[in-house]
C-alpha cells in the first residue's frame, strides 16, 4: 500500500514537472526539510546504503511518515522529491568520501 502511494505520488510530480504545471499552493506549502548538510541524514544514508534489504526501497526508510501522512497531495509530492534530491546528494557525497579514502 506504501509503496503504491510512493509511486502515485512520483507519477503525479513528474506528470507535472513535464507540463510544467506549478500552482501556488505547490510553492507555498510550510514544509520544512532536514538540512542538506545534516549528518544524520547523511547517517540515514550510509546505513541505507550498507543494508541490502533496506536499499532496494531507500526512500521509505529515509522519510517522516508522521510528516508525510500529515500533508496534502501536492505537498507529499513536494516532501518526495525533496528527500529524493537529499538522498542522491548524500549518497554523492558518500561515494565521494569512499573514493577518497
Amino acid at each position: 500500500m506504501k509503496t503504491n502511494m510512493l509511486k502515485m505520488l512520483a507519477l503525479k510530480a513528474k506528470n507535472r514537472m513535464m507540463n510544467k504545471n506549478t500552482g501556488d499552493a505547490y510553492f507555498n506549502s510550510k514544509i520544512k526539510i532536514i538540512n542538506v548538510r545534516d549528518d544524520d541524514f547523511v547517517d540515514k544514508v550510509r546505513g541505507v546504503l550498507e543494508n541490502e534489504k533496506k536499499s532496494i526501497n531507500p526512500l521509505k526508510y529515509l522519510m517522516d511518515e508522521k510528516v508525510l501522512f500529515k500533508l496534502d497531495g501536492r505537498a507529499r509530492e513536494k516532501y518526495l522529491l525533496e528527500i529524493t534530491e537529499k538522498y542522491l546528494k548524500a549518497k554523492s557525497q558518500i561515494e565521494k568520501e569512499k573514493l577518497a579514502s
